[in-house]
């Protein structure tokens, strides 16, 4: 009798491991800056070089574009130039980026959920003009939240103690029985 109140203690305290929705076994998500996951695109001209940055994800509408612009040469950020952002897609838009501060100019596009852009930059500064290619800008779906995965591996593992709680008690009566049999 002892051993199935030791059996049945240490079967009620292996419940109390799972507290406070911690996940203890699974490694953290990794860290997101607060603008959440950027799609990057860059090129490198003969003057400037110049780097879009956007989200990834999205539900489409006006999204923020941070247009970063250096010189090719010294690395240095370029001050005061014009920028033009020409996405050619669905539509045709022309942005004209404002400078938020040295080498970071910033503009809104309209993008719908799953169109896809091609982005050109033409970086005017001075006498100086470089046209750059930077690829294709595009906004997919936002991802389905993962908020009830966490409860269903609890719940998979409560399901596994109490499994395993009902063998022992089987095992446990068996022996029981097989102690009376024997002579």
């Amino acid at each position: 009798m002892r051993r199935l109140g030791c059996l049945m203690i240490g079967l009620l305290s292996a419940t109390a491991l799972a507290h406070g929705g911690e996940d203890h076994d699974e490694t953290p998500p990794p860290a997101q800056s607060a603008q959440g996951e950027l799609h990057v695109l860059s090129a490198t001209g003969d003057i400037f070089e110049v780097v879009l940055k956007h989200p990834e994800h999205g539900e489409g509408g006006r999204t923020p574009l941070r247009v970063l612009v250096a010189e090719t040469d010294t690395n240095a950020p370029v001050l005061g130039a014009q920028v033009e952002l020409t996405l050619t897609g669905p539509t045709l838009q022309k942005l004209a980026p404002r400078m938020d501060s040295p080498g970071v100019y910033l503009a809104e596009a309209e993008l719908p959920v799953g169109a896809e852009f091609a982005a050109t930059a033409t970086v005017t500064r001075g006498e100086a003009v470089d046209v750059l290619a930077l690829g294709t800008v595009h906004l997919e779906a936002e991802p389905p939240s993962d908020m009830h995965a966490g409860g269903a591996s609890r719940l998979w593992i409560l399901g596994l103690v109490g499994g395993v709680a009902l063998l022992g008690l089987v095992a446990l009566g068996m022996a029981r029985r097989m102690r009376r049999v024997t002579p």
